[in-house]
């Protein structure tokens, strides 16, 4: 985070702004790429190529996360705990960002330990524990008590805890 918003958001693609035969990074197009991607995060910031993505408020710092990988264009999203430690307008933000991101066709893998936020944003959850899925859900199934149920089901001495 201490490098400037622009080249932490271009990080990830480098390779794709580097001239084929020379290898060397062509800066404009990387400049303006990662600012039409913070633009369509609408991540507050003052001069991209010169404040360091460290100065932004969490939520920011969240935005420039999510455009490093937007930039990449991926087609699976792995988040995990993507509104921690940020404030609720900025949550709203990001899943408003997550929303688009499905509704765009994207798959988004979504890992939080907030069940409220969970069955907020999810179409399924699916609770794990020791490295076993322990419940399957969908969103009409979504049942506070059950989930939490499956995913308390082996602690301690190994009971199931139901």
């Amino acid at each position: 985070m201490n490098i400037n918003i622009a080249d932490n958001i271009a990080l990830v693609s480098l390779p794709s702004f580097a001239s084929k035969m020379t290898q060397v990074i062509r800066q404009r197009d990387m400049v303006t790429s990662a600012g039409q991607v913070a633009g369509q995060l609408q991540l507050k910031s003052g001069n991209i190529v010169e404040q360091p993505a460290k100065s932004l408020s969490g939520g920011n710092q969240q935005k420039v996360v999510l455009a490093k990988w937007l930039l990449s264009k991926p087609s699976v999203f792995v988040m995990d705990e993507p509104t921690r430690g940020i404030d609720v307008g900025a949550k709203y933000e990001i899943y408003s960002i997550i929303d688009q991101l499905a509704a765009s066709g994207s798959g988004v893998l979504f890992i939080s330990s907030e069940l409220e936020e969970l069955m907020g944003m999810c179409d399924r959850i699916l609770v794990m524990s020791r490295g076993e899925i322990f419940g399957h859900f969908t969103r009409e199934e979504f049942d506070q008590e059950a989930i939490l149920r499956a995913a308390f089901r082996e602690h301690g001495n190994g009971s199931n805890g139901a």
